[in-house]
């Protein structure tokens, strides 16, 4: 495993990035010197001579840059990021069953299964018998999960802004729809 130091996202005033080699005007107008490559460029170019892009590398390293800041700024060691996709779905897909879930999700029923009992344990969703498939669970958020996905909507937004704040909100726009392009098509 590759291993690049993060720092955490910032929280004051945004400057402008630029392409690694490339002129930026400073504040007077005239050319600054170009950026220097950034740790991540210097092992992407060790990795991939070609200049074929490494994806998953920059995917990581952003990554580790988003999660440096998360548990401070809405975990508050309540909830992990595996679970918020649980309560949104479940707030979206009342008394739908642990495999319809998985399947919206798009991962293994195991998988969503270990992640639907950690938010039952914390309190944040309950089973009921389903009525259509005695064999099957209907999932809902608890009053307590319902408001934990209240708390996320006020905590997660000025998180977002601040790991975002080096680009514009026409680039973040950008960014959100060229990834969900790679992981859904």
């Amino acid at each position: 495993m590759l291993w690049v130091h993060v720092t955490a996202a910032p929280t004051a005033s945004r400057k402008k990035r630029t392409a690694i080699g490339r002129q930026r005007p400073s504040h007077n107008g005239a050319a600054a010197p170009a950026r220097a490559p950034s740790p991540t460029a210097m092992i992407e170019a060790e990795l991939s001579p070609t200049g074929e892009p490494v994806v998953g590398l920059y995917l990581h390293v952003a990554y580790m840059f988003v999660m440096s800041t998360f548990a401070a700024q809405i975990g508050h060691s309540e909830i992990t990021p595996n679970l918020i996709g649980v309560l949104a779905l479940l707030n979206r897909h009342p008394g739908t069953n642990q495999a319809e879930l998985a399947r919206i999700i798009g991962l293994e029923r195991a998988t969503v299964g270990g992640q639907v009992s950690r938010a039952e344990e914390k309190g944040f969703v309950r089973r009921d018998r389903s009525q259509q498939d005695g064999r099957s669970y209907a999932l809902y958020l608890t009053s307590r999960g319902e408001a934990m996905l209240q708390a996320l909507r006020q905590r997660i937004p000025p998180h977002e802004r601040a790991v975002g704040a080096k680009l514009t909100l026409e680039e973040r726009k950008r960014l959100r729809l060229l990834l969900d392009k790679l992981v859904h098509g």
